[in-house]
């Protein structure tokens, strides 16, 4: 609140207001008070009780809609409010999903995807892409703050991945090279995705969110190990999110992930997609800090509606009951 004294002086001027004008207003009741006798059959009829009956219920109901245009006005007045926090370092941050799409991890890619989407409901400003990888990598969408794009392609990608029909499609651009090489090549996929972000000439924070299982099947041109370092020397983190439950290499890539400053997270957590957005938005954390600009930004909910109800009920019983 910003004057939140507001709300107890306008509710005990009300009050007064209303006491005042009780008591002030007795002697004219009074004087219009006409006295008639021989009423009482008359009041023990079932229309005179059902007719006061309604007369008590629209008192009470009158009664109950001024307090609530009172108290909802105060409380307008008081301008319920919140702090917001913007800053122009929030456009600054790129984030690449790196998607290994080998068989090996087809069945845990689509709710990798989906861990993705959830994360991308709580980005305000950051750039998002998604590239996939096997053998070779292909950009499925590049950086983009378009996150209406962002969701409905990541959708389209979790069908192909489940059997969709563009499925064949998918793993022929991510299976193009020499067949004799292997497949889920994982430092070439990690290599692939350092060189997906633009504006290599401006300070930019940079994060690759690299999906894989791990399971290394034939002769990549760079060892995972150089990838990694290839990322470090471009200032470029790397977040590992673990799929399967392969034992081979995970403390591997764990240490690997973990070498270059990163952390690695299990893509079967509950919590991951929350995890990881915390671990990106904490980037360069001091810098956003001192550049955010605060503002306050009144927020009156439903206050203001329900004053207007309530006015809208004084007006129609005091019409319609002429009270």
């Amino acid at each position: 609140m910003v004057v939140p004294w507001a709300i107890p002086l306008i509710c005990f001027a009300a009050a007064a207001i209303g006491l005042a004008a009780w008591f002030l207003g007795k002697d004219r009741r009074a004087w219009s008070v006409s006295y008639v006798a021989h009423t009482r059959f008359l009041r023990r009829g079932a229309r005179y009780r059902s007719r006061m009956t309604r007369l008590r219920l629209a008192a009470a109901v009158l009664v109950a809609a001024m307090g609530a245009a009172v108290v909802s006005s105060a409380v307008i007045a008081a301008r319920p409010s919140e702090l917001r926090t913007h800053s122009s370092k929030l456009a600054s941050r790129d984030l690449i999903l790196c998607l290994d799409v080998s068989g090996s991890v087809e069945a845990f890619d689509a709710q990798v995807l989906k861990t993705f989407a959830e994360m991308v409901d709580q980005f305000h400003g950051e750039r998002v892409a998604l590239v996939v990888w096997n053998r070779s990598s292909t950009v499925v969408f590049p950086l983009s703050d378009d996150y209406a794009m962002v969701k409905e392609e990541l959708g389209r990608v979790r069908k192909v991945l489940q059997g969709g029909r563009d499925v064949d499609d998918l793993y022929t651009r991510t299976s193009a090279g020499d067949r004799f090489t292997g497949a889920s090549l994982i430092g070439d996929g990690l290599v692939s995705c350092t060189q997906s972000f633009d504006y290599a000439d401006k300070d930019r924070s940079r994060t690759i969110l690299f999906a894989t299982d791990n399971w290394l099947e034939g002769s990549p041109a760079f060892e995972l190990k150089e990838a990694a370092s290839i990322a470090q020397k471009r200032k470029i983190r790397v977040l590992g999110l673990l799929i399967s439950g392969y034992p081979q290499g995970r403390d591997e890539f764990r240490s690997t992930i973990q070498g270059i400053g990163g952390k690695v997270y299990d893509a079967r957590g509950a919590r991951a997609g929350d995890q990881i957005v915390k671990e990106v938005q904490a980037q360069d954390k001091k810098e956003l800090a001192g550049a955010a600009d605060v503002s306050v930004v009144d927020t009156p909910g439903r206050w203001p509606a329900l004053a207007g109800i309530a006015v809208v009920l004084i007006i129609g019983l005091a019409w319609r009951y002429r009270l």
